[in-house]
């Protein structure tokens, strides 16, 4: 807790120790009482401020997941812990470089009253929100008083999606039962490899003759032989994009992967940070982009891409791609998005479809219409 003295505060005591020697000096008696009512307003007013507020406060965010510009709100609750009349404060909520100021209005003896007020939800990423600061006046501006209370949230805003259309060319992952999700197909027709067995595994894929040699059970694992995937390559370097830019290609990325990823497809995000993984769920996506932040690297893009290279389309989210005809022959088809470009166009030059956009949905509407 924190009690300081306010400017108006200052001025009273100068202007009372003043009239106080004024009034010794000059014989006046009552600029001498002047000068003690202003030194008693001043000791009042810390005697009223100092006591800590006997409250405690409850915050919850709604939806504490949001996409970029949506609205997101706080609910408060404030309860009077105190046998007796809590006076009026003001809660202070930060939430990034946005400052949300709440009027707590005087809490009745284990009262409780509750508010409601906006998160700013208009840049990607997590939001820090709090912690809540209280803050207490007396009636005449003199002393101020803080505390921090409560714990910090976080609100992560997802990047704002356009209205794509599923990566052409990309089949639906199948199998023989029905669509699947995510992961290795099992009990297709081709053998991918031999592994230790494991319990849920078909007692009929065991291959013996493997399990006597290696002196546990080996069970075959099979694959659909044809799973081609979406692969998006995302450039985070800091040399080839500004914040705004990068912004944006997460924003391509996401609306060209959540809707592959809701229609079926296999999916993988490759980023030259470090970031490779297969895409299990739409929602720990959002929130990988979400997080997702630039490099410092200088490592060349196209070698951010895995060394096995399973076919399917390849998307690249840059401004600098480099030679991509090194990749024709593993990915088909091969779409390059500049989010540098100050003008919108869409043309193939050397089998590889080629979008220029100034913008999130100027590349998605470009992205909509690439021949197939």
């Amino acid at each position: 807790m924190t009690t300081r003295l306010t400017l108006r505060a200052w001025g009273v005591l100068g202007g009372s120790i003043a009239l106080l020697l004024a009034g010794q000096l000059l014989g006046y008696p009552m600029l001498q009482v002047l000068a003690g009512a202003g030194l008693a307003a001043v000791l009042v007013s810390v005697l009223t401020v100092v006591r800590r507020p006997k409250v405690t406060v409850e915050r919850v965010l709604y939806p504490d997941r949001v996409e970029c510009g949506q609205p997101a709100l706080a609910r408060l609750v404030v309860r009077n812990e105190a046998s007796r009349r809590q006076p009026t404060f003001v809660a202070a909520d930060t939430a990034g470089p946005h400052q949300s100021e709440i009027a707590v209005a005087a809490l009745a003896p284990n009262g409780a009253a509750t508010y409601h007020y906006e998160l700013p939800t208009s840049r990607r990423g997590p939001l820090a929100v709090g912690p809540l600061m209280l803050r207490r006046s007396d009636p005449f501006g003199l002393v101020s008083c803080r505390v921090s209370i409560g714990s910090a949230a976080t609100l992560l805003v997802h990047p704002k999606r356009y209205a794509a259309r599923t990566a052409a060319g990309i089949r639906q992952r199948h199998h023989f039962e029905g669509p699947v999700s995510a992961g290795p197909l099992r009990g297709s027709i081709d053998l991918r490899r031999l592994r230790e067995y494991v319990p849920g595994d078909e007692v009929r894929h065991v291959h013996w003759k493997a399990s006597a040699r290696a002196g546990r059970l080996m069970v075959r694992e099979y694959v659909d032989p044809d799973q081609p995937r979406l692969q998006v390559l995302l450039d985070t370097r800091t040399s080839v994009l500004t914040a705004d830019q990068f912004d944006t290609a997460v924003s391509v990325a996401a609306s060209i992967l959540v809707v592959a990823a809701q229609s079926g497809q296999r999916l993988r995000l490759t980023t030259p940070c470090g970031t490779d993984h297969d895409v299990q769920s739409v929602s720990d996506l959002l929130d990988e982009l979400a997080r997702i932040e630039q490099s410092t690297t200088t490592t060349n893009l196209l070698e951010s891409l895995p060394a096995i290279r399973d076919g399917g389309a390849l998307v690249v989210l840059t401004g600098d791609a480099g030679d991509l005809s090194t990749v024709r022959t593993s990915y088909s088809p091969v779409v390059y998005v500049d989010v540098t470009h100050e003008e919108a166009a869409l043309h193939t030059t050397a089998g590889v479809h080629v979008i220029h956009a100034d913008n999130a949905q100027n590349a998605v509407d470009a992205w909509n219409v690439v021949p197939t």
